[in-house]
């Protein structure tokens, strides 16, 4: 569980964050993403990433994801280096959480009919993704 002094420093550093983030950073799903536990929040980082990958109607926010490094970095959170290992293996079990509730194997999956749904959804992975047009 995170303390109060950790909540109130991400609040105040998105919105020091600048203009082009202040409102991302102010979205439920971002602040729900920041402050994950770092093998989860980085797992939800690598899984959008490989979905991106795999849906050309998706981009990855790559400036909202270095902006979220920075903040955690300055409150103190774990950084993608210290939970390496962990992140990795958070990163198979949102695979497979995904592959469960889409229904299908990872390999097999629509990324676009997941990132559609997580983005219907609300969920903080979809905080990161963007529908392109």
């Amino acid at each position: 569980m995170m303390g109060r002094g950790v909540l109130t420093a991400i609040v105040v550093l998105a919105g020091l964050a600048g203009c082009a983030n202040e409102a991302q950073l102010t979205d439920p799903r971002a602040l729900a993403l920041v402050r994950m536990p770092g093998p989860q929040h980085y797992a939800e980082r690598a899984v959008a990433r490989e979905l991106v990958g795999r849906c050309v109607a998706f981009t990855y926010d790559q400036q909202l994801a270095e902006t979220m490094s920075r903040i955690r970095v300055k409150s103190g959170l774990e950084t993608e280096i210290q939970v390496r290992g962990a992140a990795e293996l958070e990163s198979d079990v949102k695979r497979r959480s995904l592959a469960a509730k889409y229904g299908g194997s990872w390999g097999g999956l629509d990324a676009c009919a997941v990132l559609r749904g997580e983005t219907a959804s609300g969920t903080p992975l979809s905080s990161i993704v963007r529908q392109r047009g």
